[in-house]
This record gives C-alpha cells, sequence and structure tokens, in this order.
C-alpha cells in the first residue's frame, strides 16, 4: 500500500477505524454485485466519479465511503484511471455530482486537462470538482485555484475519513444547490417563454423591458410602424353552422397558418380580436406588404384542404395603414394588458373594412404605398379616395392583389386601365362613360367585385342626381 493510500485511511483522535491485520485480508465486492440495484435506485442515487492511476485510491475511497448517505441517497461510484478515460465518463454522464480528481497520471499535469476539458469543452458547470495530489509541491495549490475553476484543492495525505466525509458531504451540499437554482432558472425560461405567447417580445423589446415581470403600469413608447388587420370574410354566419368546440377548433387551425407568416416578415401579432388579428411591423411597410399577400395565399392552400375535408372555402380581408403610434400598457395595478392607441390604428381598421365594401383581399393607405422601396413591383391599383370621420383630408387607398389566383391576377391586370379610366370619370361626375368603363371590365372579368360596386353605384348615381365629392365616400 503506498504512502498515500495508507494516510486516506488515518484517522483524528475522535474517528473510529477498525484496521485489518497484515495477515487478513480486505475483500471488496465484485463489480457485478454493485450493479444489482435496479435502474431507478441509480438514478436515485449521487453519482461520484474517482479519477486516479493507483487502484488502491479507488478500492480505499469506496471503502471510505460505504453505506454513505446525503438527504436519503446512496452514492454510484465511477471509477476512472487515466485523464483520457475521465474525460469520456464524464461526457456519457453529465449527471455527476463529484469528481475526486488525481493531478498526476499518464501525464504531469493530466487531472488539471480534466478540468478544462469539463469546464470549457463540456461546459458543464454543476459538477463538483476536487482535486487530490500526492505531490503538492508538483502543483502548488494556489496557483491550480487561481488557474482552474475547482471547488476544492486536497492533498491525499490530509484527507483522513473524517475529512474525507466532510469534504463529500459539503460538494453534495453545493451540488444540490446549483441543481435547484438551475431547475429554477429552467422553470423561469419556461415561464418567460410561455409570457411571449401572451405579450410578444417586440412589445417589450420596444418598451425596453427584458421580460413581463420588469413590465410597469403606463410603460409607453411612440414609434412609427405598418398596422395591419386581418378578418374573416362572413365569419358570423360561418359560426353559426359549428358548435362552440369546433369554432375553436376552425380559427386555431386557421390562425396556425396566417399567425407564422406574420412572424416570417418580421411583424408580431399584438392581439385578436375574435377572427381578427391585429399585427405591428415595426420595421418597414415593405415587410407587410409582403405578408399580406402571403397570408393570402396561405388561405388558398388552407382552402384546398378544407374542401377536401367537405368544409366550404373561406377568405380573409387585410387592410394596411403606416403611421405614428403609441405602444404601452393600460388596465390598474391586479389586471394591465399590451396595447397600442393612436389614429394611425383607427384608420388601420376602417381601411380593413373597405375590403368588404370593394371585394377584395388586400387594401392599403397611400402612406403605406409610397413607404415602398418600389411600389411598382406589386400588382396594385387605385380604388377610392375615402374620408376618415372626424378627419379633414381624404385618404387615398389601393389594392394590392398579387395574393389572388393567378387567372384574377391576369384578369386584372388586363382591364386595370379600364377600371382606372372608370374612377376618373366617376370623380369628374361622368357617370355614364365612367360605367361603361366598368362594364367593359366586368366583360371580361366577371368576379371582378370592385368593378361591380362602381358600375352600380354609377346606376343609383345618375338615378337619383347625387353629387359625389371628391373626397369620395366616408368610412
Amino acid at each position: 500500500m503506498s504512502e498515500a493510500s495508507k494516510n486516506l485511511f488515518a484517522t483524528g483522535e475522535d474517528d473510529e477505524l477498525v484496521f485489518a491485520e497484515e495477515d487478513d485480508e480486505l475483500i471488496f465486492a465484485e463489480e457485478e454485485e454493485e450493479e444489482e440495484g435496479t435502474a431507478s435506485s441509480i438514478e436515485a442515487s449521487w453519482k461520484i466519479l474517482i479519477v486516479d492511476d493507483e487502484v488502491e485510491i479507488h478500492n480505499i475511497t469506496k471503502l471510505a465511503l460505504d453505506d454513505f448517505t446525503f438527504e436519503n441517497k446512496l452514492i454510484t461510484f465511477l471509477s476512472a484511471y487515466s485523464g483520457k478515460e475521465a474525460k469520456e465518463i464524464i461526457k456519457e454522464n453529465p449527471d455527476i455530482a463529484l469528481i475526486l480528481l488525481d493531478v498526476v497520471m499518464e501525464t504531469e499535469a493530466a487531472g488539471l486537462e480534466v478540468v478544462k476539458y469539463i469546464r470549457d469543452i463540456l461546459d458543464n458547470q454543476l459538477v463538483r470538482i476536487i482535486l487530490r495530489t500526492g505531490q503538492p509541491g508538483q502543483v502548488p495549490e494556489d496557483v491550480v485555484i487561481v488557474s482552474y475553476d475547482i471547488n476544492d484543492y486536497k492533498t491525499k495525505t490530509e484527507l483522513t475519513n473524517k475529512k474525507l466525509f466532510t469534504t463529500v458531504v459539503t460538494a453534495l451540499r453545493a451540488f444540490r444547490a446549483l441543481m435547484q437554482i438551475e431547475a429554477s432558472k429552467s422553470e423561469l425560461e419556461k415561464i418567460a417563454a410561455a409570457s411571449a405567447r401572451f405579450v410578444p417580445r417586440e412589445f417589450l423589446k420596444f418598451l425596453q423591458r427584458e421580460s413581463i415581470v420588469d413590465a410597469r403600469l403606463g410603460d409607453s413608447v411612440q414609434a412609427e410602424m405598418t398596422i395591419m388587420f386581418a378578418d374573416i370574410r362572413s365569419f358570423t354566419s360561418l359560426s353559426e353552422s359549428m358548435s362552440p368546440k369546433e369554432n375553436f377548433e376552425f380559427l386555431n387551425s386557421y390562425l396556425t397558418r396566417v399567425g407564422p407568416v406574420i412572424r416570417q416578415y418580421d411583424g408580431f401579432i399584438d392581439k385578436y380580436i375574435g377572427d381578427g388579428i391585429m399585427a405591428l411591423f415595426p420595421n418597414c411597410p415593405e415587410d407587410a406588404v409582403q405578408a399580406a399577400i402571403e397570408m393570402q395565399k396561405q388561405v388558398k392552400i388552407y382552402n384546398k384542404h378544407r374542401q377536401n375535408s367537405g368544409y366550404q372555402p373561406i377568405s380573409i380581408g387585410i387592410g394596411l395603414h403606416t403611421g405614428i403610434l403609441m405602444l404601452g400598457t393600460i388596465g390598474e395595478a391586479e389586471r394591465m394588458e399590451s396595447t397600442v392607441i393612436s389614429d394611425a390604428v383607427n384608420l388601420a381598421s376602417r381601411v380593413e373594412g373597405l375590403t368588404k365594401l370593394y371585394g377584395v383581399g388586400i387594401v392599403a393607405s397611400v402612406q403605406t404605398l409610397c413607404r415602398l422601396d418600389d411600389p411598382q413591383k406589386y400588382k396594385c391599383r387605385f380604388l377610392d379616395r375615402v374620408k376618415v370621420k372626424g378627419k379633414q383630408a381624404p385618404v387615398a387607398v389601393f389594392e394590392i392583389y398579387d395574393g389572388d389566383s393567378e387567372l384574377t391576377i391576369q384578369l386584372k391586370s388586363q382591364t386595370q386601365t379600364e377600371f382606372e379610366q372608370g374612377i376618373f370619370f366617376h370623380y369628374q361626375q361622368q357617370f355614364a362613360q365612367a360605367r361603361e368603363m366598368f362594364l367593359a371590365v366586368l366583360q371580361v372579368n366577371k368576379e371582378d367585385k370592385a368593378a361591380s360596386f362602381y358600375a352600380e353605384r354609377c346606376d343609383m348615381l345618375m338615378k337619383n342626381g347625387l353629387i359625389v365629392t371628391l373626397e369620395g365616400i366616408e368610412i
């Protein structure tokens, strides 16, 4: 037995330890007997890895900690006889609680290399590492403590039975505390991720808050954004044919398809309003336009699935407007929520309502269209100038029809000149000429609901002799 091994069995005055006589044999349990426990009992134990190139150190350590329990859990010992073997074991067992690590093994600094591997390569900051060396002069304690992320440094001669017990208990307590902190951290991360489903991270980012925990009542910030409102056409009549459960399933099925599109184009959903969506695009209007087009395409894909399942297809209307708004929190101390407030939000909602009036899929205000890098790359046509209630200046609105079917896009492009000439005559109060233009559009594309709306409007105006102002209709 080496001198270091003998000292591991050395005791203090109060320690009681019975040594075998020189002729007696110390009998250690076979490895197979250690492995007789069930998988659940192994999982419920503390894993301690002994790393030393002396077999005696392994055996004596196990004997010294025989029947050791901490918080009603036993110890499962793992053994490595070189730095290389230790690296493999710790990689395969990331839940090891404590490593009793020799320094000088296959090389003079093999143990120190293991420490760096654990902390730097595996990024395991939880396992407690106690260096045990028989050659303290070769690896000075002050140098090692400063340069390596270890938790204790012991010479083999000072680790008596009692001190080994104390050292192990202290290390396991520290490991347990770190595991509890890690579990709490993981739970907080889950809560933060869950809260982001209710309050978008982007919203908190604009309020310069790290998490929902930091949000305060009255927090607000001003910014220019593009606001999107999207709504399912004729949802009331559609929902009447479904049970409450079917309504929820339908809405979630629909939102699952369009929600990711908004995030794909750097937008975020501010709120759901029944079957409607209010989303914000903080970077540029281009994002909102592309998202609106893609949402219409996704609805077409969704409708194929619905028709195959025996359900009627749906259509959605999307309104876009760009302007200044205030983001903030409203409510009271016990119940608050995030919201956006401004005339721009109100106008965006009313622009979305125009999709019903003109029978189109996407309507954008001129404020959104003129901020695009290249408006000409989109299929769009002038629809009208509308007056917002309470506002003096009219707002020009345009249809963007890139999200329509290929045939519809072709027909609207083919008749765009006649359609816009019809609107020009309409504003000149030349209703007969305007009506002829809209009827010409309908001869080519009988499904053009905007042309049909204007043709009927011209009929009504000619019949009743009404005068249309240049501000157009009021919304």
